[in-house]
């Protein structure tokens, strides 16, 4: 997206929308087209996401919802922002524990709106509804001795931690063949030399035995995370 239309997101994020003050109350407004939009993502995916299709949701023409928002990315960086309901409640304990909770709560939003994942390639807005989930994030590390910039890191790294496995859990859910496919290319790296390493491991029956489930998956990799945090603060 261009300078000049990352600005007006930006503009339209910040600004309340405003009503009109005489003459008949609108029909549609930017919010109930985020919302129309939001609904459609989350039932067909983000590709289903088109003027016309919103169009004929909302009881509009194409052409008309322009007047709400200038295009269709100025759109998905609206649906991005609106994605990010009230900034998650972390309770009291320690930095750990908080920065579990944010994680976790950021997860449950991606379960619920998976199309976000797909958004992830490109720079997304920087609204105030994202802003209040990073203020959150960064409130849960306030005793860390980290400076602004890595704390920032850490949440960057927890957050593409979730998103990956997010990607792998939600696909599988949504994709049964996904998990049917890992299966045969598991038995045919058993004989192939290009695996070695991979190979090896099916040979032995490493896969066979009972391993972790996607959420065990998940909480392994953000144990040690933290773990790394932890060792790096008290080094320090």
């Amino acid at each position: 997206m261009a300078g000049e239309e990352r600005s007006v997101t930006f503009d339209l994020l910040w600004a309340p929308e405003r009503g009109v003050k005489r003459g008949r109350r609108p029909s549609l407004s930017r919010e109930t087209l985020v919302r129309a939009a939001m609904e459609l993502a989350d039932r067909e995916g983000i590709a289903a996401v088109t003027m016309q299709r919103l169009a004929a949701l909302v009881d509009s023409r194409a052409m008309s919802l322009y007047r709400y928002v200038p295009s269709k990315d100025v759109l998905l960086d609206l649906m991005w922002d609106a994605a990010f309901t009230g900034p998650p409640k972390l309770g009291s304990g320690g930095w750990r524990s908080r920065l579990i909770r944010w994680a976790a709560a950021n997860f449950e939003r991606l379960q619920q709106h998976p199309w976000l994942i797909e958004l992830v390639g490109s720079a997304r807005s920087v609204g105030p509804r994202w802003t209040g989930w990073l203020d959150a994030g960064l409130k849960a590390m306030a005793a860390l001795p980290l400076n602004a910039g890595e704390k920032l890191a850490v949440l960057m790294v927890i957050d593409g931690h979730l998103r990956s496995a997010a990607r792998l859990r939600l696909g599988a859910k949504a994709d049964p063949q996904w998990a049917a496919d890992f299966g045969r290319m598991l038995a045919l790296s058993a004989d192939d030399d290009g695996y070695p390493t991979l190979g090896a491991m099916v040979r032995r029956g490493e896969f066979d035995a009972p391993g972790m489930s996607m959420e065990q998956m998940f909480d392994f990799g953000l144990d040690r995370i933290l773990d790394g945090i932890e060792a790096f603060t008290q080094a320090r």
